[in-house]
């Protein structure tokens, strides 16, 4: 997925703002499948075509994910902060009519392929940050993406 947002990011077309988007929402859905993919191996331990997998691959909520993230000490930052701004990037990408992610902060001018390439980058090196965990940091946050809490 990474590949084509590092594409869709780079094509210079003369009204080149619909790629950007779709680069920016498919680096946050690169960072997503990522998190999915983690959990269902670490909790189905089964093959990717099994059942098991699948259930558990789509078992985690976007909205949950960025909840338990950024509440989390061990990994609210940098995973659950880098989530945050993936997913508001993707929101604007893919819902907006702003010309500009930070429109309401008074950012003025067209989204830039510069920062739609940093988003890309981000979420690169967010995905780096998750294969890096140590195994039993892994298991930790695989609980946490899946399991509601009770309160």
């Amino acid at each position: 997925m990474l590949a084509t947002a590092d594409l869709l990011a780079s094509v210079d077309f003369p009204r080149a703002g619909a790629n950007l988007r779709r680069s920016v929402s498919t680096s946050y859905y690169a960072l997503f499948a990522r998190l999915a993919a983690l959990c269902a191996e670490r909790i189905a331990r089964s093959k990717p075509a099994s059942d098991s997998f699948r259930s558990v691959y789509r078992a985690i909520d976007h909205g949950h994910a960025r909840n338990a993230l950024l509440g989390h000490v061990e990994f609210g930052s940098p995973l659950g902060d880098n989530f945050k701004r993936l997913q508001e990037a993707r929101h604007w990408a893919d819902y907006s009519i702003d010309p500009h992610p930070e429109f309401d902060r008074g950012a003025a001018g067209r989204f830039t392929r510069a920062e739609a390439q940093q988003f890309v980058t981000l979420a690169r090196e967010t995905i780096g940050f998750v294969d890096a965990l140590a195994p039993d940091a892994k298991q930790r946050l695989a609980v946490l993406l899946v399991a509601r809490s009770r309160r």
